[in-house]
């Protein structure tokens, strides 16, 4: 019993000196890109305890796609498919499109089961983001069109109200994170896009789905969607878990709190610089 025990306390230390080997090794030298967002990019998830002194707390990372075909009616469109996932990009990443649309004729379900790792780059109020707001302003303004035509359709009317309340939400709180590209090789994507201000680099999975008699790539999730915030970072973050939510969808959004600089380390994983306070 005394053995297992020592194995175990053994195993344990092991795991842990591992862990804390690879984060040292992930910080050190100069951080690949040091980006600063928002509440609107890095909203409270959770906390490890409040009353814990060695606590922190946890924001998640919220992001977007561009999506230019579909009919949305909300702006926020994580964990699918942007335009620029197509088989090129797909057979980039390391996918035999060929064959894969060849053996989907036969059976579908196989798709579900591929996946592939993938350096992504997030943009942060960039192109992507912009385009995102236009079009939906456009599809606003359709919708108007639309309910000026048959003032007697309460559906439209509903939806007309659902899409503003939508859209002045959006324009407060939504992530301006969008996921606009992908690739295997860190140092092309880095010499890509060398606005470190602008970008975001982190690792996806990224897999394929079948939508209307078509293969389709999709972002399928980020490998770290949280961020841990250590003291004293976190002191003030951790005091709106018992106020206001920024985003509640059954409240008006509040105007992003505070700000993160962010590094992005050797591994593509992020630690916390530096956290400012909305005065």
């Amino acid at each position: 019993m005394r053995k297992l025990i020592i194995i175990s306390v053994a195993l344990l230390l092991l795991t842990n000196i591992i862990a804390l080997a690879g984060v040292a090794y992930n910080r050190s030298g100069t951080a690949l890109t040091s980006i600063e967002l928002t509440e609107r990019e890095l909203p409270v998830r959770y906390f490890y305890s409040r009353n814990d002194e060695n606590s922190g707390v946890s924001l998640t990372l919220s992001w977007q796609v561009l999506d230019p075909g579909a009919d949305i009616e909300y702006l926020y469109r994580s964990h699918n498919t942007p335009f620029w996932l197509n088989d090129n990009k797909l057979t980039e990443l390391g996918f035999d499109m060929r064959k894969i649309n060849r053996d989907t004729k036969q059976n579908s379900l196989h798709l579900y089961d591929l996946s592939t790792v993938a350096i992504l780059v997030l943009e942060y109020q960039g192109e992507s983001y912009r385009k995102a707001m236009q079009l939906a302003e456009l599809k606003l303004v359709e919708l108007k069109k639309s309910v000026a035509n048959d003032p007697g359709d309460e559906n439209l009317s509903d939806r007309l109200e659902r899409r503003e309340n939508q859209l002045a939400r959006d324009k407060i709180a939504a992530s301006r994170l969008f996921a606009i590209d992908a690739g295997l090789d860190a140092q092309a994507l880095l010499e890509k896009y060398p606005d470190q201000g602008n970008y975001l680099f982190v690792q996806g999975e990224i897999g394929l789905t079948w939508r209307e008699d078509a293969i389709e790539g999709r972002i399928k999730q980020l490998l770290i969607q949280d961020v841990h915030v250590p003291l004293p970072f976190s002191k003030q973050i951790s005091s709106y878990s018992t106020g206001g939510r920024y985003y509640d969808y059954n409240k008006e959004p509040i105007a992003p709190r505070y700000r993160v600089l962010l590094n992005i380390g050797k591994r593509f994983e992020p630690w916390v610089e530096a956290v400012t306070y909305k005065q």
